[in-house]
């Protein structure tokens, strides 16, 4: 069996994948109904995470446009960093892997939809991601991996195999609830740490905390509902909004007919873009691709 785990971390490697990791679907116990596995398929035993991570090169497109106000460049955060490329290579690799297992073992495998191109999802990927030991949650409730922070994609194959699971992660915790996340949100849709309870979920034996997410308010950021924050027009002002202003704004906004996705659902990213986890500071304040968090939206201005 460990044969079989490192011939498929080798294809996930050779398919461009930058992590691989393995859960038993006990790890998944907690899951809502009609969201376990074994709602896709009834023979599950265990799953395959794989994640590929995001460009440096995409996430600087973010700072160009927050912080030099190159708004035409949130297109190539939305093609090679949210919305089309990484979901695609994540499927075509996903697809890959579940042929390999059906090729040489006995079992099923389902690989499951990765992201708004591929038609829904089927499971949480990123509560299986942490269950496949690649990271942790951080308080703004995207999964942070060692390797390069909440800047990751992930996607998930079923399986009826039984496969030994990698360990939990449990090395230094990755996030130290510092707030940049809070702090950088234009639509005030991640609560400080502290000021809220926190949502609190097991994986295995893992305790897993992190912010309850106001949904509307992420929905407006990140649609950019509004000019204050990207957008063509002042499509939706209300400070609170609930998912019935989201839809009557949404109706307001025109179809785009340039790029694949057709609705700008990626002009935010600030919270994945500024995060300071996976050596952020060499890789993004250093090189002189950001100017930093704290001199852009804090008070600190050394």
């Amino acid at each position: 069996m460990n044969e079989l785990k490192n011939q498929i971390k080798e294809l996930s490697k050779s398919l461009g994948m930058s992590l691989c990791g393995f859960s038993n679907i006990e790890r998944f116990s907690g899951a809502p109904e009609g969201k376990h596995p074994c709602d896709i398929l009834p023979s599950c035993k265990s799953f395959i995470v794989i994640g590929a991570r995001l460009l440096d090169g995409v996430i600087q497109a973010n700072f160009r446009a927050i912080e030099d106000g190159r708004w035409d460049l949130k297109g190539l955060y939305g093609t090679y960093g949210y919305s089309t490329l990484p979901n695609f290579e994540l499927t075509y690799a996903c697809y890959s892997i579940a042929r390999f297992i059906e090729a040489n073992t006995n079992t099923a495998a389902t690989p499951c939809s990765t992201g708004p191109m591929t038609n829904g999802m089927q499971i949480s990927i990123r509560h299986a991601a942490v269950a496949a030991g690649l990271g942790e949650f951080g308080h703004l409730g995207i999964v942070l991996t060692p390797e390069f922070g909440p800047r990751n994609r992930f996607g998930v194959i079923l399986t009826s195999m039984e496969i030994e699971p990698d360990p939990l992660y449990n090395g230094t915790p990755l996030c130290n609830n510092c707030g940049i996340c809070a702090k950088v949100c234009p639509t005030g849709a991640i609560p400080a740490p502290g000021t809220e309870e926190p949502a609190c979920i097991y994986i295995g034996e893992k305790e897993c905390r992190y912010a309850n997410l106001n949904f509307p308010k992420c929905t407006k950021g990140i649609m950019a509902m509004n000019k204050a924050i990207g957008g063509r027009e002042d499509y939706l002002t209300e400070t609170e909004p609930t998912w019935d202003d989201i839809a009557v704004a949404s109706k307001k906004m025109p179809i785009e007919s340039s790029g694949l996705s057709h609705s700008n659902a990626w002009m935010c990213g600030r919270c994945l873009s500024y995060c300071p986890v996976g050596n952020w500071n060499d890789r993004f304040k250093k090189s002189g691709l950001s100017e930093g968090a704290s001199t852009v939206f804090f008070e600190d201005k050394k």
